[in-house]
């Protein structure tokens, strides 16, 4: 969405308006999605970590898969602090990469509203690739 936004804005000359304004375009568009993408991405981890978990122990209770007290022993058994804060880096550095490839796309969109579909795509494919790459050297770096 951040590549559409700012691709329309673009593509509408809406961008133009706010450099003749003598605005700094991109720092006023995007430099506020990069922080607010960098804060709120960890917030929605650690909320989809409790969701998560909570979600367990509800399935626990109801079926027979497995007792509450089983499940919680699970989870103390193979919980290491270091991993919840290697996920939150983890989030963090990926927060950066989504919206800067994102609007690095969309800020740099060209042509028709035809070309704003195809920067927002071509922003989803660069991020899951530099994801994945920054995945592998993060978890190489991180938890050795």
């Amino acid at each position: 969405s951040i590549a559409s936004e700012l691709g329309t804005m673009r593509i509408t000359e809406q961008i133009d308006a706010l450099e003749i304004m003598g605005v700094n375009s991109a720092s006023f568009l995007i430099l506020p999605k990069i922080i607010s993408t960098m804060f709120f991405f960890p917030l929605l981890t650690i909320l989809s970590l409790i969701v998560g978990m909570s979600g367990g122990y509800a399935v626990a209770l109801i079926t027979d898969v497995s007792s509450p007290q089983e499940y919680v022993y699970g989870l103390q058994y193979v919980f290491y602090p270091h991993y919840f804060t290697y996920a939150l880096k983890k989030m963090i550095v990926f927060a950066f990469i989504i919206t800067t490839i994102s609007a690095y796309h969309g800020y740099y969109a060209e042509g028709s509203s035809l070309e704003v579909g195809k920067s927002s795509t071509r922003a989803v494919v660069h991020s899951s690739i530099v994801i994945l790459m920054f995945n592998l050297i993060l978890t190489k770096i991180i938890l050795r």
